[in-house]
């Protein structure tokens, strides 16, 4: 199809601030302006698109957004909680955990919620995991900060290894977390680590699936801290978590 041709008639034209009269009064001569357009069928089409494009609502895009490094940002993996019942499974003593390291279940700490809570996450499944036979300061107690601040610089985005003993009331996976020293390859009992930096309670009524050698373990690493006054003993009475969560203190 050939060129359109566009006229267009300027039959009036009005002159505001300079005193002209109305072109129909006769005063000056009618104006005609030819305005012709040479363009094709799809240009004019496409010029046409835009205009209606621009006045419709602009749509939100569904396309992920790019950070500033120009990557996508992973997806955050789903939260998973357990729905059965809480239960707790009869754990390893101390040398038998110890020759079992490497068979142990592995994942990747990406959140510290508090001093013995932490975030997993194994493939596209994140699960919360408490930390086993302690309990630490909430983080609206004195002291609750710093115990976090403490677990965060122990197992924070490292790859740690579980001992799983079961669930909590709440579905929390209850485990030992278990993390490796770059340096000697050792690997180091998190849930002691929290106890002996003075930064947790040892929960006597809550360790009895425990081996007796590790609930002796877990009662003299207090002992030490609280004789030593690390961490939280550095207070002449420090009030357990649990009695602050019930309003007795």
């Amino acid at each position: 199809m050939g060129p359109w041709k566009l006229r267009l008639d300027l039959r009036k034209i009005r002159h505001f601030g300079t005193g002209l009269a109305d072109a129909s009064a006769g005063q000056h001569p009618l104006f005609s302006v030819d305005l012709r357009i040479q363009m094709r069928k799809h240009e004019f089409m496409g010029i046409l698109g835009l205009f209606f494009s621009l006045l419709s609502p602009k749509r939100k895009s569904t396309r992920p957004r790019h950070n500033r490094t120009g990557f996508v940002p992973k997806r955050r993996p789903e939260l998973v909680r357990s729905n059965a019942p809480a239960q707790k499974t009869n754990a390893r003593s101390a040398k038998d955990l110890r020759a079992s390291i490497a068979e142990l279940p592995e994942a990747k700490v990406i959140q510290i919620l508090d001093g013995d809570s932490i975030v997993v996450a194994r493939s596209w499944i994140s699960t919360e995991v408490r930390l086993d036979s302690i309990d630490c300061p909430e983080g609206d107690q004195p002291w609750g900060d710093t115990a976090k601040y403490g677990l965060i610089k122990l197992v924070g985005g490292k790859t740690v290894r579980l001992e799983v003993h079961g669930t909590d009331p709440h579905g929390r996976t209850l485990a030992t977390v278990l993390v490796q020293d770059k340096g000697s390859s050792e690997w180091t009992n998190i849930n002691e680590r929290m106890v002996v930096l003075g930064h947790a309670w040892v929960m006597r009524k809550h360790f009895d699936h425990l081996p007796k050698d590790r609930q002796a373990a877990l009662l003299r690493l207090e002992s030490w801290a609280k004789s030593k006054k690390v961490g939280l003993w550095k207070s002449s009475s420090p009030t357990p978590p649990w009695k602050w969560r019930n309003g007795d203190c």
